[in-house]
């Protein structure tokens, strides 16, 4: 019974440290890539100043993952070309009714059944499509942080910058930049 109770301390000392190194592994991964990803955006600033050595960091926003759209992928090209075809598959469709109005009713007949299908397979694509996009969740395609910092512009002037960077998925190059109104 001792050697039972004194195994059950073991190992709930056990799973307590292996919490603890697991809690550590990811808070020092979360902060050296907010580091990294300050340190990728300060270098990139600092490059394309007019005057470097007015360069002031005031604040960074926390990494945001960028995530890859579901409009960017090839399933969402094949459904998007489904669906047009579908609805010109329905625009002949109608043109068509509407020339058999006048001289067939056994043709207009099929026709109208034809119209239903492709306006059935119509609203089957689009609302495939619409629930796609709102359950898609891509690949890593980068990071995302928004930097404010001062620096003086080609007149001398010291401003104050807003400005979102894009960085690649590897924290290694600054993407794109975009300033933010403020």
């Amino acid at each position: 019974m001792r050697k039972r109770l004194y195994s059950l301390i073991n190992n709930n000392k056990m799973i307590k440290n292996i919490l603890l190194i697991t809690a550590c592994v990811l808070v020092v991964s979360c902060t050296s890539k907010q580091h990294k990803a300050q340190r990728l955006v300060k270098d990139y600033v600092k490059t394309h100043l007019t005057d470097p050595g007015s360069y002031e960091s005031v604040s960074f926003s926390e990494v945001d993952t960028v995530f890859k759209r579901y409009s960017q992928t090839k399933q969402w090209d094949s459904l998007m070309t489904a669906n047009a075809v579908a609805k010109q598959r329905l625009d002949k469709i109608k043109d068509t009714l509407n020339n058999l109005i006048i001289t067939s009713k056994m043709a207009y007949m099929a026709a109208l059944k034809r119209q239903l299908q492709y306006e059935a397979d119509t609203s089957i694509l689009s609302k495939t499509i619409r629930s796609n996009e709102l359950l898609f969740k891509g690949p890593v395609k980068g990071w995302s942080i928004v930097h404010t910092y001062r620096a003086k512009n080609d007149k001398g002037a010291v401003i104050l910058h807003n400005t979102q960077f894009r960085l690649d998925s590897d924290l290694t190059a600054v993407v794109n930049e975009q300033d933010l109104k403020q």
